[in-house]
C-alpha cells in the first residue's frame, strides 16, 4: 500500500488503514467519508480529519469524541497526513497512537426495576417490575483492524 489514510467508524469503532487514491482533488476523501459535504478538523500541526458534515443527526445511535474537538464526531472519520491543502499523505503517526485521542461512544438505556420495598399507591407491590430507564454513555476506544484493507473489497466495485 504507498498511500494511506486511517478510517474511523463510529457506528462498528472499527479503525482500520485504508488505501489512499493519490489525486489532485478531495474526490478520494470524499469517497472514504461517504459524503460529498465533509468538514475539516486539525488533528495537530501534521494531520487533518475529515468527516461528514451532517453526520450528527436525529436518531444518532453512536458517536465518537476526539480529545482535540469540543463537539461529538459521528459516520466515518478520515484521518491524513497534510493540514487540510492538498496533496495529502498517509499519516505519520501508528494507527494505535491515533486511535488513543479517540473514544467511541454509544448512548445506552438500563431499565429500573421496582425494590420490594417500594409501594404502590394503592398498597400493591409489584417486585422487578419496570419503574423506569436510566440513560448512560457507553465509552471504549477504537477497534483496531490490522493489516491492508481495500474499502471496496466486497462492495463489488
Amino acid at each position: 500500500m504507498n498511500n494511506i489514510a486511517y478510517v474511523l467508524e463510529s457506528d462498528t469503532t472499527l479503525f482500520r488503514a485504508v488505501e489512499l487514491q493519490i489525486g489532485i482533488s478531495f474526490s478520494p476523501i470524499y469517497d472514504l467519508v461517504g459524503s460529498s459535504l465533509i468538514e475539516m478538523i486539525r488533528f495537530d500541526d501534521m494531520h487533518s480529519l475529515f468527516l461528514d458534515e451532517e453526520a450528527l443527526r436525529d436518531g444518532l445511535t453512536a458517536f465518537t469524541v476526539f480529545d482535540g474537538c469540543l463537539k461529538p464526531l459521528a459516520g466515518k472519520i478520515v484521518l491524513v497526513g497534510g493540514d487540510g491543502r492538498e496533496p495529502y499523505h498517509s499519516p505519520l503517526i501508528t494507527i494505535a497512537d491515533a486511535a488513543a485521542r479517540f473514544q467511541c461512544c454509544r448512548p445506552v438505556l438500563d431499565p429500573v426495576f421496582v425494590e420490594p420495598d417500594d409501594v404502590m399507591s394503592n398498597g400493591l407491590i409489584f417486585p422487578s417490575a419496570l419503574a423506569g430507564l436510566q440513560f448512560r454513555i457507553d465509552r471504549r476506544p477504537p477497534i483496531l483492524v490490522e493489516g491492508p484493507h481495500d474499502e471496496n473489497r466486497g462492495s463489488g466495485k
